[in-house]
């Protein structure tokens, strides 16, 4: 009788430890009232996203439309062409493999990471400019040594 009592002794106390220990597991692993947002909010300006020792110049894109179809909603490398207008001749190329970015509170709004030495060039031509998509993997980024041609008016007596 006596081992009867110790073996339902020892019964007794392992399915109060398996109780417990099932109460402390489910404790720890249920769920909180609200789950914490641990996602850093999205930032309204890429201004934030600038390597040291380029600019994001502003550009106007001619053919912008079929460009958003193409790109993504950051951007895309592209090259740049002088687009046909009234006052000038298209076609000459400005740069290639340039990082072409969306605005993300404009997404018809474009402009171009480039070196800061090179924006003032950038910014001698007169666009708007023809995006054409290259490959997003490509490197090398310049723009192109010619400059936009200069008119010249001699007089001769």
């Amino acid at each position: 009788m006596k081992t009867k009592l110790q073996l339902l002794a020892k019964n007794n106390l392992m399915i109060l430890a398996f109780v417990i220990l099932g109460l402390v597991s489910y404790h720890a692993t249920r769920p909180t009232s609200e789950p914490k947002e641990t996602f850093l909010p999205e930032p309204k300006s890429v201004d934030t996203f600038i390597p040291r020792g380029f600019s994001l110049v502003p550009i106007e894109v001619a053919n912008a439309d079929s460009l958003a179809s193409l790109i993504g909603d950051v951007g895309g490398v592209v090259d740049l062409y002088l687009a046909s207008t009234e006052k000038q001749k298209g076609g000459l190329k400005v740069g290639s493999k340039l990082k072409l970015l969306r605005a993300p509170l404009n997404p018809q709004q474009y402009a171009v990471l480039i070196r800061d030495t090179e924006s003032s060039r950038l910014l001698s031509y007169t666009g708007p400019f023809i995006a054409v998509v290259q490959n997003p993997e490509e490197t090398g980024a310049q723009l192109t040594s010619s400059s936009p041609a200069k008119i010249r008016v001699e007089y001769q007596n």
